[in-house]
């Protein structure tokens, strides 16, 4: 089974609707980390105009973990968690090519492990770890 059918799959075990514009946004969001204007355009080329469905759809992925919202020098963009092999909706790394705004996903539970366990969370329920890194390529 392909990523996107277990998306589709989680949607209607829990007999929740699955529309044809959340498969399309399913569809668009798979492997890219995009803005909603870039969202709304993707969209707009498959014949989905309504912005309030848009954001509804949104609102719905991101509470049922399905898209997380991650913020980089000042922008949102969306990206598909759930059942992704680079991390989850709760164990975020994201790395930002400030040259190209190439954003890079790592997958390193070693580092979720040893933040999860310092004596900081000691405390604390931890609800997740969402790390986003700015660089640029080394000068020579």
């Amino acid at each position: 089974m392909d990523a996107k059918e277990r998306y589709f799959q989680k949607i209607r075990k829990q007999n929740m609707r699955l529309t044809k514009s959340r498969k399309a946004m399913i569809e668009i969001l798979e492997n890219q980390h995009l803005t909603f204007k870039e969202i709304q355009r993707e969209l707009a080329n498959r014949g989905f105009y309504n912005v309030s469905t848009i954001y509804n759809n949104l609102e719905f992925f991101m509470d049922q973990k399905i898209v997380v919202e991650i913020y980089i020098n000042d922008t949102k963009y969306y990206d598909l968690a759930m059942g992704n092999p680079m991390h989850s909706a709760d164990s975020h790394i994201h790395i930002m090519n400030k040259e190209t705004n190439e954003i890079t996903e790592v997958n390193s539970p070693d580092i979720f492990e040893y933040l999860s366990n310092h004596k900081a969370f000691k405390d604390l329920d931890l609800e997740y770890i969402r790390i986003i890194i700015s660089a640029a390529r080394k000068r020579k």
